[in-house]
């Protein structure tokens, strides 16, 4: 089994080292949406100095919603970092993977990530192109949804049967019982990390606590972490 680390940056952003691979998802975006956190001038100071988020070797965004992407953050990562790959549903960059069609992968050394398109939670939000990953490396399959819809049956197609060993997955999964009932049936992961939360100071609708009482109820699955803080860490060995 291959290492993974999952490190936060702010709401459903991560730092994800899996092996010897380093990818970024969402990590990147520099306007606050009312009920939840951005990186902010002083956390964007801390991640480029940030040993956790030094080097990524894939920049993936699973939609481009200012809560997730930010093109001028990720314009200054990529050019320090010229040879990371930039993955998103959206043409941004002229030098990018556009995801587009229902499903594609994309494989780097032992790396293989399959990106498939998912239905965005909220019908506002139906026609946004949208995508979730699994990425495999050493037998070790991590799930990237996104904003998913809750529930959405596509997500069981995209699992295909394979077994998820981290499940990353926003709080209204946790919060709804339709998501606890379909994490518990359909996703079934060994680990399972809820996040996509406000920091304390922007929490005004009390999804943190939510989402730890949400998180409780889980059954069936072993691990269940809630991400709350930047730069929090957690690793499974």
């Amino acid at each position: 089994m291959s290492r993974c680390q999952i490190t936060l940056s702010v709401n459903a952003g991560v730092a994800l080292h899996l092996g010897q691979h380093r990818v970024w998802s969402d990590a990147l975006h520099d306007r606050r949406v009312v009920g939840f956190s951005t990186v902010t001038p002083q956390l964007w100071s801390i991640l480029q100095a940030h040993p956790d988020f030094a080097r990524p070797e894939i920049l993936f965004y699973t939609h481009c919603h200012p809560d997730h992407y930010s093109r001028a953050l990720t314009e200054q990562v990529v050019a320090r970092n010229p040879a990371a790959i930039l993955v998103l549903p959206e043409q941004e960059f002229d030098s990018q993977v556009r995801l587009a069609g229902p499903g594609s992968h994309l494989t780097i050394g032992d790396l293989r990530m399959d990106f498939f398109q998912l239905t965005h939670e909220g019908p506002q939000y139906r026609e946004v192109p949208h995508y979730g990953c699994i990425l495999e490396s050493g037998g070790f399959r991590v799930l990237i949804a996104g904003d998913c819809a809750v529930a959405d049956p596509r997500l069981t197609d995209f699992i295909g049967g394979r077994q998820i060993d981290l499940a990353l997955l926003n709080f209204p999964w946790v919060t709804l019982r339709k998501g606890r009932h379909f994490i518990e049936e359909a996703i079934r992961p060994h680990h399972l990390f809820v996040y996509h939360l406000p920091f304390q100071q922007n929490d005004r609708w009390g999804y943190r606590e939510a989402a730890r009482k949400g998180a409780a109820q889980v059954e069936g699955v072993p691990d269940v972490r809630v991400l709350l803080e930047p730069f929090q860490r957690e690793i499974i060995a």
